[in-house]
């Protein structure tokens, strides 16, 4: 385990107040992400890391649908970023002051905001990509047909085996276009994606 996901214990006060969940199995030695369900799947995501070249710190928060919560939220327009803090010097109570000042965006309506956002960037993107065509065209709806599926089993969705078990059934049943860009994906690759998010929507 790294040393570094201690750093969850500075956000104590958003866990506690806030129902932040802490996805474990998505963190990485170097960056650990807590997120917060807003409604259907749009969450608040809270990502603390360490850049290992030269030791310094950034919290970022952002606003967007259901992903996994790392630097790839980036090429999707309808994830909204907020930069919280950054810093090149050894400061103990870095990741406290940003708790208080995300807990501060909460509390003055800032997810309410950045929500409607993010819902008109997702059917409207100001930046259209093949991101944004895989994610609406493909995953977000293979996502949303294994909930259904499993009928929102929250244990189901949670279990990397009984839910991968369901995705792999849903793969297999694939059709016409959906069937084509899956094939290409690859079962692994659909299984591990998709499972993620799962994951996350169960917490």
């Amino acid at each position: 385990m790294s040393e570094f996901f201690s750093v969850v214990n500075e956000f104590e006060e958003m866990i506690e107040r806030f129902d932040f969940k802490q996805p474990k199995k998505v963190w990485y030695p170097h960056l650990v992400a807590l997120t917060k369900h807003i409604e259907d799947v749009f969450y608040c995501y809270v990502i603390a890391r360490v850049y290992k070249h030269d030791g310094s710190l950034q919290t970022t928060m952002w606003v967007g649908p259901i992903d996994r919560p790392d630097d790839g939220l980036d090429s999707l327009s309808a994830h909204i970023k907020v930069d919280i803090g950054y810093t090149q010097t050894l400061d103990e109570e870095f990741f406290r002051n940003c708790e208080k000042k995300i807990i501060r965006l909460i509390e003055d309506g800032t997810l309410t905001s950045l929500l409607a956002t993010s819902k008109k960037e997702l059917t409207d993107p100001s930046v259209m990509n093949r991101r944004y065509e895989v994610y609406t065209a493909y995953l977000l709806p293979f996502f949303r047909k294994i909930v259904e599926v499993t009928g929102g089993d929250m244990k189901v969705l949670k279990s990397k085996t009984k839910c991968q078990e369901a995705i792999e059934k849903e793969f297999l049943n694939l059709e016409g276009e959906m069937k084509v860009f899956f094939d290409k994906f690859g079962l692994k690759a659909t299984k591990d994606n998709i499972w993620e998010w799962c994951y996350i929507y169960s917490l």
